[in-house]
């Protein structure tokens, strides 16, 4: 009767125990398959920094880019498994639509391989300082919150966003 008890009880305590295994493989997964999204919040067009999410859209066929806040900047460039591409902007522009439209292209693009953030030089002055932004638009890529490089759209008389894709595949992001 003894021995029965005992089996039962080791046989339970296993189980347990590859339970509890199993489930926090299953959770360490998860925290680092999305290890920055806890910081990317609500679906926002008028917010001053965003991140640029490509996402099944209501009523279209096909994804597309949504806007989503940002609710932690440094948190969110720490934590990210990929590359971020800063676009720096300002509200204050009206050319800025268009260049906004080649970057929500840039992003379909990369896709996966690339978190692309906008930044509004307007509200966040401390972010223009810290990577040195001299003009708008420009663009950073940052990588686990580090700079990596810069376009420096002040050294060009012209450029196109294409020019700025053909920059980001130069850094090694294809």
């Amino acid at each position: 009767m003894n021995s029965i008890k005992y089996r039962v009880k080791t046989i339970t305590a296993v189980i347990f125990a590859v339970v509890l295994i199993a489930m926090t493989a299953v959770s360490c997964k998860k925290e680092t398959e999305a290890s920055y999204s806890k910081y990317i919040g609500e679906i926002s067009y008028d917010s001053s920094i965003y991140a640029m999410s490509m996402e099944k859209i209501e009523d279209e066929e096909e994804p597309g880019i949504v806007y989503r806040e940002v609710t932690d900047f440094n948190n969110v460039t720490n934590a990210a498994d990929k590359p971020v591409l800063l676009y720096f902007f300002s509200s204050n522009s009206i050319d800025s639509a268009g260049v906004t439209a080649g970057v929500e292209d840039i992003a379909q693009k990369l896709d996966g391989k690339i978190l692309v953030i906008g930044i509004d030089i307007m509200q966040h002055r401390d972010i223009v300082s810290r990577f040195n932004v001299m003009a708008v638009p420009d663009f950073v890529l940052i990588d686990h919150g580090s700079l990596k490089s810069s376009f420096n759209s002040i050294n060009y008389d012209y450029w196109t966003t294409t020019d700025v894709y053909n920059w980001i595949i130069e850094q090694g992001i294809s």
